[in-house]
């Protein structure tokens, strides 16, 4: 999973818990993006999310691959 889709998924994720009030991203300019995350009881923290691919790995030139778990037959 390519980092703004992680980035998406997270975000959403953490927004359903109730202790958490909001989820913003912010953009620190070379230190990367973050995701700033505003708790019920007023703590914020930011998050950050990082990837890398082995050698041979992703190619980001091309569009992201993604995969999903197939359903196996019932009785499988």
């Amino acid at each position: 999973m390519r980092n703004s889709r992680f980035r998406a998924l997270v975000s959403d994720l953490l927004t359903e818990h109730p202790g958490v009030s909001s989820v913003e991203p912010v953009d620190l300019g070379n230190r990367g993006q973050v995701l700033r995350v505003t708790c019920a009881d007023g703590v914020v923290t930011d998050l950050l999310v990082t990837n890398m691919a082995p050698p041979g790995g992703d190619n980001y030139q091309e569009d992201e691959r993604i995969v999903s778990k197939r359903e196996t037959a019932p009785g499988r």
